[in-house]
């Protein structure tokens, strides 16, 4: 019951976050703004860094401890019981989304706004704001393990995906973060929780 509430209340918050883009608030951040080789080769390569970081964390960053505690997670906990697949699949992009459009799309929006910023400071303060955003694992866990992980590498992707905005726009964003976040998460059920046969 407490899942379904949870739920319920952000899909109710994902439906608000995206009333204002019907009004064309920031509708350039929809589109592709520049692409060109070099931006091909930044795609490639900030995703593999990102995924090898990753797979580092699943291997290194997590004990006996930890792991017994990350089962909580709602992704993580989908995996080990096999069931809330519409959670796994379908909440855990909701939730994707909203971070998203809250820490890109509106929150690089209204900083571009203030034209003194340059790019490179507001990707910095959106990427900052991000990772101090995840805090809040702390309160699921309380292992400072964990809570270091999610900062650090919160941070990365939100630089990663904050110059994705700039230059191909909100949905490679998403298709990044979603990607990156699940290939992780089962990664460490598959490594740590799957049965072995």
């Amino acid at each position: 019951m407490k899942k379904r509430i949870k739920y319920t209340i952000i899909l109710i918050i994902f439906l608000l976050l995206t009333i204002p883009i019907y009004f064309n608030v920031f509708t350039d951040f929809f589109f592709i703004n520049e692409f060109n080789i070099i931006i091909s080769v930044i795609l490639v390569i900030g995703f593999l860094t990102l995924f090898l970081i990753g797979k580092v964390i699943e291997v290194y960053g997590y004990n006996a401890e930890i792991i017994k505690v990350m089962e909580k997670h709602d992704i993580i906990n989908s995996f080990v019981e096999g069931n809330n697949k519409i959670i796994r699949w379908l909440g855990f992009l909701v939730i994707i989304i909203i971070e998203e459009l809250v820490f890109r799309y509106y929150l690089v929006g209204l900083l571009n706004i203030q034209s003194y910023l340059g790019e490179m400071l507001i990707i910095l303060i959106s990427s900052i704001i991000f990772s101090i955003f995840h805090i809040h694992t702390w309160f699921s866990y309380k292992n400072v393990r964990i809570l270091t992980i999610f900062l650090i590498y919160s941070f990365f992707l939100g630089l990663f995906n904050g110059y994705l905005l700039l230059t191909l726009g909100i949905i490679p964003c998403i298709l990044v973060h979603y990607s990156l976040a699940s290939i992780l998460y089962y990664g460490i059920y598959k490594r740590y929780f799957k049965v072995k046969t």
